[in-house]
């Protein structure tokens, strides 16, 4: 009987300091999210807690935010990039990012699934890119791994607005990419023993439900911490000057700027990029793609997910198909026939789905619309800039 004491004693007083310490932060959270400007968060490409975590998208949301969902040209560094550009007058909310490299169909899934009372009155748009589909396999899970949240992880597998069908496909993805890098192994045991949905499987995962159940309490403690450090890092709400903004005025100086930036190659990409990762090996890398083909990778299914998701999830992101650097994908041998099979079967998709598709396949040849290789630029983000606010205003 002792010994049950000495055993039981530790446990009380954990779970008594840790329901005390819970409440505590709860009360400082509600505090500060009313309090700070979030506006450095919203607009920081790469903020991992933000990405990863809960409640700093839940802030973003609450306020109204255009949610921005993408990839790797969220890093774009132009002026036109929606961070530097929202808000202005007649479009008085801002622009919240989430996404970074490797950030693809999965875990947009996740990310909106993950987010607080999201539903189809919110603003909402995502960049989709080709470079997400040109592997066979998808996106690699090593890949996939420096961008994977734990917590969002049981959170979907937790969801009530998520099928079963859905988190079933959800979980053996996961437990297919968790394996191939090796992290997160705790997570692709629990993924493995979801998804193949047995009897023996639901008795192990009734069994390590309690360990999972703690691990999650723990996730969303440490969320809470971090965004309450974040918060108090953060200076007071104050009245914001607007902008006015002339779009014709607007796209006169980007092709200003570009054609500052733009002088020493003939697909148009920025001198600086063009000079470290082209210059020396262009000529080899002709028709080194031809064999791609972007309509047979798994990252077609894991897109459809996402719209499934987002049904589920009652939300109707604009979908926004972003140009590649025609002339670059041409000298790989991707051909123009090839792309447009790519535009016209995410488009068509999407729209049997019941989404409305910006598609930007005619701009692959514009001069300036593309930064590099691959990633929107000054014209680029411009017409995402303005073709958002104008379809956001009229609905």
């Amino acid at each position: 009987m002792k010994r049950f004491k000495f055993l039981i004693i530790p446990i009380v007083v954990m779970i008594i300091f840790s329901v005390l310490f819970n409440s505590y932060i709860d009360r400082e959270y509600e505090i500060l999210k009313g309090q700070k400007d979030i506006t450095s968060v919203k607009h920081t490409y790469n903020h991992i807690v933000r990405d990863r975590g809960g409640l700093l998208k839940d802030i973003i949301k609450d306020e109204g935010d255009l949610i921005l969902l993408g990839s790797s040209e969220l890093s774009s560094p132009v002026e036109q990039n929606p961070i530097n550009f929202f808000p202005f007058n007649g479009a008085d909310y801002d622009i919240s990012i989430l996404g970074r490299a490797y950030t693809q169909s999965l875990q947009h899934s996740t990310i909106i699934s993950n987010t607080k009372d999201i539903n189809t009155e919110d603003k909402i748009a995502i960049i989709v890119s080709a470079q997400w589909f040109e592997s066979a396999d998808g996106i690699y899970g090593g890949n996939f791994s420096v961008n994977f949240s734990e917590m969002q992880f049981y959170d979907f597998l937790n969801n009530e607005k998520i099928s079963k069908e859905n988190k079933i496909y959800y979980a053996k993805r996961i437990s297919s990419l968790l394996r191939q890098s090796g992290e997160f192994g705790e997570e692709r045991i629990y993924a493995n023993l979801y998804a193949r949905d047995n009897f023996l499987s639901k008795t192990l995962l009734t069994i390590l439900k309690p360990y999972y159940n703690f691990k999650e309490y723990m996730l969303e403690t440490k969320d809470k911490v971090q965004t309450i450090n974040i918060l108090r890092s953060l200076d007071d709400k104050k009245e914001k000057a607007l902008k006015d903004i002339n779009w014709d005025e607007e796209y006169k100086k980007a092709e200003e700027i570009a054609s500052s930036k733009v002088t020493n190659n003939d697909i148009y990409v920025e001198d600086e990029y063009y000079d470290t990762y082209l210059r020396d090996k262009y000529e080899s890398l002709k028709d080194s793609w031809k064999d791609v083909d972007l309509l047979n990778s798994k990252e077609m299914s894991d897109y459809e997910f996402f719209l499934d998701v987002c049904n589920e999830m009652n939300i109707k992101p604009l979908i926004i198909l972003m140009p590649v650097n025609g002339l670059y994908y041409d000298h790989l041998g991707l051909t123009l026939d090839k792309r447009t099979d790519f535009y016209n079967k995410i488009e068509n998709m999407s729209k049997e789905k019941g989404f409305d598709v910006l598609n930007l396949q005619n701009k692959e040849y514009e001069k300036y619309y593309m930064y590099d290789a691959m990633h929107l630029g000054w014209k680029g983000w411009l017409t995402i800039d303005e073709e958002m606010y104008k379809y956001f205003k009229e609905k």
